[in-house]
């Protein structure tokens, strides 16, 4: 064994041999061929001007407590060739280079950066890396390039602490795993199903986890009825594309690893626009869902939480829900079958706790909502993970708008609106709007009406604060209004002179 290599010629092959520190002076190649398998116990450098070449395995690291640093002083960037750079020091490791690689194994105790780092392979066996204020890079879009190694299940042993860029496929490579983490534990994050409908205008995606931002007052936020008291203080992801995506969905896991305190059910995926530190920023990314009660992501055992289709990027928390999601409702139709008989149906998908129904309906000349009939749960207990069809027969004579919707009532107390739907007497005109409360966004779906529709959002002074045109079913955007209730109002939707209007409720 040779205590120190120098290297200051043109050119030099090297085989099978162990070095405890190797320099590369300005001038010099150094060049490990194909087969060779190179250790380095001390550290290794390379001047401003020099050049390796490295087709081999080059093992930089030890068990005795010597530093076993890459510093590559290179003034200009190339790349090191087709070989493998092995980390597998028992102690810290550092790297900086301008330099890419084809292939690190990150084998040892840590690795920390002084730079960017590119490879377009990153093997991760154990150890964890440590990239500070600067990014571990994979250029290569293929799913593994960056891989758990043996023994190394869901990157338990190794993963990066500090910001990982990963460029991506979404129209081929139908998943991609961000394996970060803080130093004491990871929290995966991957992204599944990308091939159904394709992100576009997305050519890198940069991860990391850290901390949690600011408070939690100021958070109001709902889904299907259940209200969010909080997000999970264990941190936060932050995933950040080259650029907004212009179309398409993907699903979301991260891994909820050290997130203690977790009940079934009870948690699920928010989101909140990047770099805030409001808890007024958080919400339910439109058009969004997440599994029925008991399903992938949804239980504390899974080990992580699971939203579907989300279709844009930022800070991402595991948000924590006052109650389990009571029941997912489907299926909302209100249909008049007769002048005298107004058919109310819905189904359900899932119900947790649920008592039963009530139908509530009120005529576009009242302005409150009274209880037409009651529909006791068919679920045993209230309790179910199948669907469920259910239906209400109102006798309803009134010739003109009629607003209908349910009240879900839990077997503890707690109720739950649904959507609202409107009928007319002697007419086939439905109008849907859902959801409602809602954030800044909600959708309405018009039936029977084929043409489209003026219509006007109005402010409780009576101002018109949004003109909207409406065909068929589309969502709607008022995310510009400030907090509040307002007026959806469509002119001559049952008729000439029958107008629909109802309140809209936006909190945030």
């Amino acid at each position: 064994m040779l205590k120190k290599y120098f290297v200051a010629g043109i050119c030099c092959m090297v085989l099978l041999n162990t070095y405890s520190q190797v320099t590369v002076q300005s001038g010099a190649v150094l060049h490990i061929q194909n087969g060779a398998d190179v250790a380095i116990e001390g550290n290794f450098s390379l001047a401003n001007g020099s050049t390796l070449t490295n087709h081999g395995i080059i093992r930089l690291g030890n068990s005795s407590g010597l530093t076993a640093d890459i510093t590559d002083n290179t003034a200009s960037g190339y790349s090191y060739g087709s070989g493998r750079f092995i980390f597998n020091s028992t102690f810290n490791q550092t790297i900086s280079t301008l330099n890419s690689f084809e292939r690190i194994d990150m084998d040892g105790s840590s690795l920390t950066f002084a730079s960017n780092i590119v490879s377009n392979k990153w093997y991760l066996v154990k150890g964890v890396i440590h990239t500070g204020v600067f990014t571990a890079i994979a250029p290569s879009t293929v799913q593994l390039a960056v891989e758990a190694g043996a023994g190394n299940t869901n990157f338990t042993n190794g993963w990066f602490d500090g910001r990982l860029r990963r460029y991506v496929t979404p129209a081929t490579v139908n998943s991609y795993q961000f394996p970060v983490g803080n130093t004491t534990r990871p929290n995966v994050a991957e992204l599944s199903n990308l091939t159904a409908d394709a992100l576009n205008n997305v050519t890198y995606i940069d991860a990391f986890f850290g901390p949690k931002a600011g408070t939690d007052a100021g958070l109001v936020v709902t889904e299907q009825g259940s209200s969010y008291i909080g997000i999970h203080n264990a941190g936060v992801w932050h995933l950040i594309p080259n650029a907004t995506p212009t179309s398409g969905k993907y699903q979301l896991r991260l891994y909820t690893n050290g997130f203690t305190g977790l009940n079934d059910n009870e948690f699920t995926i928010l989101r909140r626009p990047e770099g805030s530190t409001s808890g007024a920023g958080w919400s339910v990314p439109a058009g969004s869902s997440v599994n029925v009660n008991g399903g992938a992501g949804r239980m504390a055992a899974d080990g992580y939480a699971l939203r579907n289709n989300l279709g844009g990027f930022s800070e991402f928390g595991i948000g924590l829900l006052a109650f389990a999601l009571p029941v997912k409702l489907t299926n909302f139709m209100v249909r008049r079958t007769t002048t005298r008989f107004v058919q109310v149906s819905w189904q359900t998908q899932t119900e947790q706790n649920n008592k039963g129904f009530e139908v509530e309906c009120r005529a576009d000349n009242e302005t409150q909502f009274a209880l037409k009939g009651t529909v006791p749960s068919k679920a045993a207990n209230g309790n179910s993970n199948l669907s469920i069809d259910y239906s209400f027969t109102d006798a309803n004579v009134y010739a003109g708008v009629s607003y209908y919707r349910l009240k879900q009532i839990d077997l503890d107390g707690r109720i739950y609106y649904s959507l609202i739907k409107a009928v007319k007497g002697e007419s086939s005109v439905n109008v849907l709007i859902w959801p409602n409360p809602n954030e800044g966004q909600f959708s309405i779906r018009l039936e029977g009406i084929d043409d489209q529709r003026e219509a006007q959002i109005i402010d409780l002074n009576g101002r018109m604060v949004q003109k909207l045109t409406i065909k068929g079913s589309q969502p709607v955007n008022i995310r510009n209004l400030a907090p509040g209730t307002y007026v959806l109002c469509i002119p001559d939707a049952f008729g000439t002179g029958e107008h629909f209007k109802e309140k809209v409720m936006v909190v945030r």
